[in-house]
């Protein structure tokens, strides 16, 4: 389904500073607080604009993001940049670059418990940041999407990252969150002078924008070359809301004990995480989840066994069994805990889940969404907190229809 006009009431609507409509309509939604569910730009506003770049924030905060999304990697020289992999060759024109031919090579890491290997790439550890600078972004090869943007944009640095942030909401007269997501810790603290240097270099480089409050002592006599440009005055513009992510659970737990930024627990491979007593022990250090979004619609034991995943299963019944599809949203509501399931996609793409192959789910409603407004609908229903978006301005218009059945539903039970 492609959304083209906006069709609802225009009263409660208002035309924000950064021109995209600002749903203004007070009506309480399922989510943990009542608001609206939040609009997180995933790695910007890829749909249109190559990914991770300047461009692609910018478009993201003028299409009513309400987050804005950097994945995190680690220079060779300890800067930290931003891209979605840990190597540049899937959507940069790294390859073209004879310079840095020989830094093509192979890299086995842990992830998620288990070994990883790529071969033939560049990787960004083992590249120097001017290295990495040579490089320009190029955008996903899929038909629907603009190339001709293609080798404008360098790869950033997670300073950049903040300095952009930090003036969309200057220029914009908008609160913008950051929800920077910390890739594959095991990797890039290897060979570091210390086992959470990248993690501690995330936090402060997060504290001198203002994104972080740390709350546990950091060596930061390890961080001593960490050089952060002087911060651009707010004059009376607010700084917005911000979250850590990460897929390692020993990651989150630490980012969650050194700072009082909110902590987004990602997953989609390890079973436990999908029982009652799995949700007791991420609500230890977690206040968000973040699963793969087919586990609210086809269920967990569905998804492990089409991926291959394996689990014992004497020790999933002991922690209370795999949570149903339709029961997962409530139960991480029940121990006070947000959700942010991922990723919802561009309506020219489709939306990847097994249901939709095939695989039967295991809900008792059985649904399987059919286009994107019954998967928004959906969602919306089952009351998540944050939703990670592709082509922000179809799930801004989804967002105000389902405000406007909100509001009639509620006026009607008055």
């Amino acid at each position: 389904m492609r959304i083209l006009v906006i069709a609802t009431a225009a009263a409660g609507l208002a035309l924000n500073v950064s021109g995209f409509i600002d749903d203004t309509r007070i009506v309480r939604w399922n989510t943990l607080s009542g608001q609206k569910t939040q609009l997180v730009g995933h790695r910007g506003e890829k749909a249109f604009l190559p990914e991770h770049t300047r461009a692609s924030y910018w478009q993201a905060a003028l299409e009513g993001a309400d987050y804005i999304e950097p994945d995190l990697g680690l220079s060779k020289d300890g800067h930290l940049v931003v891209n979605h992999n840990e190597w540049l060759g899937d959507n940069t024109n790294v390859a073209s670059i004879p310079e840095l031919a020989h830094l093509r090579t192979n890299k086995t890491w842990i992830e998620d418990g288990k070994s990883k290997t790529v071969t033939n790439e560049w990787f960004i550890a083992d590249m120097t940041l001017e290295q990495i600078k040579m490089v320009r972004v190029n955008q996903a090869s899929f038909a629907f999407r603009p190339q001709h943007f293609n080798g404008m944009f360098d790869v950033l640095t997670f300073e950049e990252y903040l300095q952009i942030m930090r003036n969309v909401t200057i220029d914009l007269g908008r609160s913008f969150g950051v929800i920077p997501e910390l890739k594959s810790p095991k990797l890039y603290n290897t060979g570091r002078s210390y086992p959470r240097y990248y993690e501690d270099r995330a936090i402060l480089a997060m504290s001198h924008y203002g994104w972080a409050k740390i709350s546990k002592q950091i060596d930061a006599s390890q961080h001593t070359d960490l050089r952060l440009a002087p911060l651009r005055p707010l004059n009376g513009a607010c700084l917005g809301p911000s979250a850590w992510q990460s897929f390692d659970q020993d990651t989150a737990a630490y980012l969650s004990r050194h700072t009082f930024t909110p902590v987004v627990a990602l997953n989609q491979n390890f079973p436990w995480f999908f029982t009652p007593k799995g949700l007791d022990r991420v609500s230890k250090y977690a206040q968000i989840v973040s699963p793969w979004k087919d586990f609210f619609v086809t269920g967990a034991e569905a998804y492990f066994k089409a991926n291959n995943i394996t689990w014992d299963p004497k020790e999933i019944a002991q922690m209370g069994g795999f949570i149903k599809p339709e029961r997962l949203a409530k139960e991480i509501h029940r121990r006070g805990m947000t959700i942010s399931p991922y990723t919802f996609y561009d309506s020219h793409q489709s939306m990847s889940y097994l249901c939709q192959k095939g695989v039967k789910p295991d809900s008792k409603s059985g649904f399987c969404p059919k286009d994107k407004r019954d998967e928004f609908f959906y969602f919306f229903d089952q009351g998540m907190d944050f939703m990670f978006v592709e082509n922000i301005e179809e799930a801004n218009v989804l967002r105000i229809l389902y405000t406007s059945r909100l509001e009639r539903d509620q006026w009607e039970g008055i």
